[in-house]
Parts: C-alpha cells; structure tokens; sequence
C-alpha cells in the first residue's frame, strides 16, 4: 500500500517542493486537473491553506469556489506567481485501484481522506468509501466505517442517523454509540417533565430491554397521547409487543430507534435554548421543525452515495 501523504500544510519549503512545483505547472497548464476537482492551495508566505473546488485554471492562475458555512460559497482567484503548492487532494488512480473483494481498502482510504475533512471532496469521498465499507465488510469493518461515517457527519440529524446505525448494527449494541449532545439536551428536557421527553425515556427503556419499565412509562400523563400522535412511525402496538418481547428483533429495534431520533430532531429543533424549553407535543413539535421523512437506517440508504456503486471507471462509480 502507499505511503500516506504528507497532510501538514505549514507553508516551510520542505525536500518535496520541487516535486510539488512540478505538479502545480502541469495543472497550470491544463494537462493534468480537471474543473471540479477538489483542491488544496497554499500561498507564497501564507501558512493558511485554500481548500475548495477547482473552477478554472490557465496559465494566469486558478480559481477556486469555497463553501462557506452558511451554504453559500465565494470565488476566489489566485495569480500562477501567488502560488507556491496545488494539490489535487482525492486521487482518481486511488479510487479505480479499489477492489470490491477488498473492502479493507476502501476503509483505509477513506482514513486518509477523513484527515482532510475540510476540503469538501475530500470528505464527500470519504464517506461514500466509509458507506461502502459498511456496505461490503464483516462486522468488524463495518463498525469501524460507521464510526468514522459518525465523525464525518455533515449536520446533527446526519449524526444521529449515522449513531442509530452504528447502535443497530452492532453485535452488542453498545449504548455509548448513540451518546451525543442531543441525549444531554434531551435528559435536561425530561426534568420538567415534558410529555415528549418522557416518551423518550419510555422508548429508551424498551430498546434496553427493560419491558415492564417501559409499560409503566407509557401510563404516564400525556406518554401514551405523544406515541399515538407519532404512529407514523411506530404505533402503540408495534410498542406493546416490543415491551413484551424477551429481545427485540431487528424490525423492532430499528423503529424504535427511529422514533428517538425522530423526537431527538423535533425538541432540538423547537428549543433554542433548553433551559427555557417549554411543554411541547409531538404535533406542535412537527409543525414548528417543519420535520422531513424520517432517514432509513438500512445501510444501502444511509448516504446520498450509492454503495452497490463501488468501482471507480472511467472517472464513474459503477457496479462491479
């Protein structure tokens, strides 16, 4: 396997510069870069690297779009004199040497991809080759890509999809993967008493086996009207004999998961500030969150990326 790049842009001539000169003149130039490569710029005599996609490049220089945090993004243009590295940061002879029947390799490149996260491609490619390895590997791989699909996650619903996977697909379904600091919000949230916050805790209980805890929970004032208001995603009976079941089958476990991210997402999204939160129902809650489909959490649909689409060809994921 190739050695990792070095990712360190501390803007010191280091013995590779001459090689990476060498590099930018080609893309300069036009021979080597293609407009919509994800790209790395560091600027004479600044440490603080340019990191964006690839709008133009000639003999004048290169201009690169960057996202910005609010969605939108901001051009930029860089003289060819201004320019002292430019990197291509996702390497296409990378992604075609990817063999299916070696699922170990996409994980391994999705690592090295993963330390570049704030390049956008670079993490877009990282969690397609993440998406796939889960997709492709044993139980072992698949944890540690799910792991990493959590560290990658683009907004705190995508997190708490990527956690409810990664706690659906563990043999052991260890709690600690579905620990984020919405479970906090929502633990505060419980202390006055909110109906909805309640009937999280109630489902909690039944994921952990805790049956007749669970039951007892549902009794609670206003618990039961808050699950037969959400029956879109699971109905109160689908709940009944969750608490009865000795150990929830995968069905079971999945709806209920995807009835705590759905209220995770309502309260998150309806309280700013939750030492002010106020009683909320499931109803109100949908209204002012304005809540999309719930995300499936099979894990051919987790991301936008397909992951039967695993060899790169021709500058395309195909199927094998």
């Amino acid at each position: 396997m190739p050695p990792k790049p070095n990712n360190s842009f501390s803007g010191q001539p280091g013995p590779h510069l001459a090689l990476f000169a060498s590099i930018a003149a080609l893309l300069l130039i036009g021979s080597m870069a293609k407009t919509g490569h994800a790209v790395v710029v560091l600027k004479k005599g600044s440490p603080k690297p340019i990191m964006g996609y690839l709008v133009r490049h000639d003999d004048r220089g290169v201009t690169v779009r960057e996202n910005l945090p609010d969605g939108k993004y901001r051009d930029e243009v860089i003289a060819r004199d201004q320019i002292d590295e430019l990197l291509i940061t996702v390497s296409p002879e990378r992604l075609a040497a990817l063999d299916p029947k070696e699922p170990r390799l996409y994980r391994e490149y999705a690592e090295e991809l993963a330390e570049k996260h704030r390049d956008p491609e670079a993490r877009d490619a990282a969690i397609r080759l993440y998406h796939i390895t889960a997709a492709l590997g044993d139980a072992q791989l698949r944890r540690g890509a799910l792991l990493g699909l959590i560290a990658l996650a683009r907004s705190p619903a995508e997190e708490r999809k990527f956690r409810a996977a990664a706690y659906l697909y563990d043999a052991d379904h260890d709690p600690k993967l579905l620990a984020s600091p919405a479970d906090v919000k929502l633990d505060r949230a419980s202390a006055v008493k909110e109906p909805l916050a309640e009937l999280l805790i109630t489902l909690r209980l039944a994921r952990q086996g805790k049956g007749a805890q669970a039951k007892a929970g549902l009794e609670r004032p206003g618990v039961r009207a808050q699950l037969e208001a959400m029956s879109g995603v699971l109905t109160t009976d689908e709940f009944q004999k969750a608490c009865a079941a000795k150990q929830l089958n995968s069905e079971q476990l999945a709806a209920i998961l995807k009835a705590e991210v759905a209220i995770e997402r309502a309260v998150s999204d309806t309280a700013a500030d939750v030492s002010l939160i106020q009683p909320t129902t499931w109803t109100s809650a949908m209204k002012a969150g304005g809540l999309s489909p719930l995300p499936s959490l099979a894990l051919e649909s987790l991301t936008e990326f397909d992951p039967r689409a695993c060899v790169f060809r021709d500058g395309k994921w195909e199927a094998p």
